[in-house]
């Protein structure tokens, strides 16, 4: 699941430039300290989980092209 979430990343990153931030979570990692709203709905939702400024948007799978529109959109 890491080497897509990277795929993703580069192609966000050939789209909108450097200015998109960026982070691959394992959900089984100390690091979802960080992250509480999220930790708590992980049981009600499929990996991987696509999270945009703080809001889950996607979840199941990576969909190029839905989480460049939703980036697209909030860019606007």
């Amino acid at each position: 699941m890491q080497e897509e979430a990277e795929d993703l990343k580069e192609f966000l990153v050939k789209n909108f430039g450097e200015a998109i931030g960026y982070a691959y979570v394992d959900v089984q990692s100390a690091e979802m300290e960080n992250y509480p709203n999220i930790s708590a709905i992980l049981d009600r939702v499929r990996l991987p989980l696509t999270v945009i400024n703080g809001e889950p948007r996607f979840h199941g799978g990576f969909s190029k092209e839905m989480i460049s529109e939703a980036v697209s959109e909030m860019m606007q």
